[in-house]
């Protein structure tokens, strides 16, 4: 069963390919250009973006964006999302939830018919999956709501909740805003990609071990590491943007008091990643 479909792009009007350039294209993207999908506890949308700017720099394939949107990002009572199970173990319930996610998507003409597939290596990493696929990848997906958008869409606007408190919310308005300033020349994509690939390091070389530890004194430091490098959340504004995250052991006081050489090793990664990938960047804008 699908999630209800949101008309937006008219995929139909997409040129189709045969499978095999596809097949090339996504290989490339999975493993040559060093973006990190084995911790997609966020940043699909910094992942989308860098992957649509190499199919169109690189490979010339007319494409779209899908997006998935659970029931949390479209209801302000319904706390839903989709899911899928955590591998790194570093969620408190072990899943890898989400409100939303997003992959770039193509036409493939096979046996007479043209049919959608998703290109999104941090769900599979071997192959493109048929649209249907992909969505039962996604725990609950038949929940929520899809569209498909335009490449130069990077993210989508937020809604306004008019109660007590007229206050912005994460709930999607039913538009989106392309990847133009302020959010190119911010480094919103490069910052998330950088995140990403600290995040990885900060887990082979902190987290794993504390998770294979017999030391019962391990176990506090390894929930707070958990805390932070397990929360797309947390991480974006500790070190996106430089201020506390929302829980306790997440306080920008906190992590700096009771892990600093961690979190300062982790900010030079950060920092390191994200010269990298501006300097990548730079080149598919050219």
């Amino acid at each position: 069963m699908q999630p209800t479909y949101l008309p937006y792009a008219a995929i139909d009007l997409l040129q189709s390919y045969q499978m095999p350039l596809i097949e090339t294209a996504f290989n490339s993207l999975a493993n040559d250009w060093a973006i990190e999908f084995g911790f997609p506890h966020g940043g699909c949308q910094q992942r989308a973006q860098i992957m649509s700017l190499v199919l169109q720099k690189k490979f010339n394939i007319d494409h779209c964006k899908v997006w998935l949107f659970a029931p949390a990002a479209l209801f302000l009572d319904n706390a839903g999302m989709v899911s899928r199970q955590d591998e790194k173990h570093l969620s408190p319930n072990g899943l890898l939830e989400w409100s939303y996610h997003v992959a770039p998507m193509v036409r493939v003409a096979h046996d007479g018919r043209t049919e959608t597939y998703v290109l999104d290596p941090a769900i599979n990493k071997q192959w493109p999956l048929p649209l249907e696929d992909w969505f039962n990848a996604l725990n609950h997906s038949e929940t929520g709501r899809f569209c498909f958008v335009l490449p130069d869409k990077y993210f989508f606007n937020s809604s306004y909740h008019t109660g007590d408190n007229y206050e912005l919310t994460t709930l999607f308005d039913g538009s989106f805003f392309n990847y133009e300033n302020p959010a190119k020349d911010n480094l919103a994509v490069e910052k998330g990609l950088a995140i990403q690939d600290m995040v990885r390091k900060v887990y082979h070389e902190h987290i794993l071990p504390l998770m294979n530890s017999s030391n019962v004194n391990d176990m506090a430091k390894l929930e707070d590491l958990k805390a932070i490098f397990g929360n797309a959340t947390a991480l974006d504004l500790l070190f996106s943007q430089n201020i506390s995250g929302y829980s306790d052991n997440t306080t920008m006081r906190y992590v700096v008091t009771h892990h600093q050489a961690i979190i300062y090793e982790a900010k030079q990664l950060f920092n390191e990643r994200l010269l990298y990938w501006t300097e990548v960047v730079n080149s598919l804008l050219q």
